[in-house]
């Protein structure tokens, strides 16, 4: 082996960003896989809604997603969302159609990650000001999508019964 190879460092620590889809969307993120290690199982995350991450920088929610799986063993993450619709405060889908806050193409996106993850996590936590009959109706569309798939979550459920959001999972949080 080189020196060089030596030298090289590890996919442990750098964010490697496989796929972001669309590449440059500002209104729109459907799909972003991020390799975490040289081997192990994928695990998809469906979360709330996308913020700012994308595949040149992380967000909060993403760095604490891709911590936790990274100590769990998991290779790569791909995250999905329930809304597809960019916004760094949930409440703000309520001013789009219900339509335009799913994205056109979400459940497709949510279909092919779950087909594609060895584990498949809940991960949207409570509506934080999305209107809540809004919220239900999306949660339980995309618990449809997933008949058949075992869901597993982080952590205890919130006190409102969603599973626990990935920005809230902490490093002793258990699959």
């Amino acid at each position: 082996m080189s020196s060089i190879a030596l030298r090289m460092p590890t996919l442990n620590h750098h964010r490697c960003v496989i796929r972001c889809l669309p590449k440059d969307s500002t209104h729109y993120r459907y799909w972003l896989e991020v390799k975490l290690a040289r081997r192990g199982p994928m695990l998809a995350v469906i979360l709330k809604n996308p913020s700012t991450a994308d595949a040149k920088r992380s967000d909060p929610a993403m760095g604490k997603v891709e911590a936790w799986a990274r100590r769990q063993g998991f290779g790569s993450v791909i995250i999905v969302n329930l809304f597809a619709h960019r916004s760094t405060k949930p409440a703000a889908l309520n001013r789009y159609s219900y339509a335009a806050a799913v994205g056109p193409e979400n459940d497709a996106f949510i279909r092919r990650a779950v087909r594609s993850a060895d584990t498949v996590v809940a991960a949207w936590g409570n509506p934080n000001g999305i209107e809540r009959e809004v919220y239900d109706r999306r949660a339980g569309e995309v618990m449809r999508l997933l008949k058949g798939r075992e869901i597993r979550r982080v952590g205890g459920p919130t006190k409102m019964g969603h599973p626990r959001h990935g920005l809230r999972w902490k490093a002793n949080c258990r699959l």
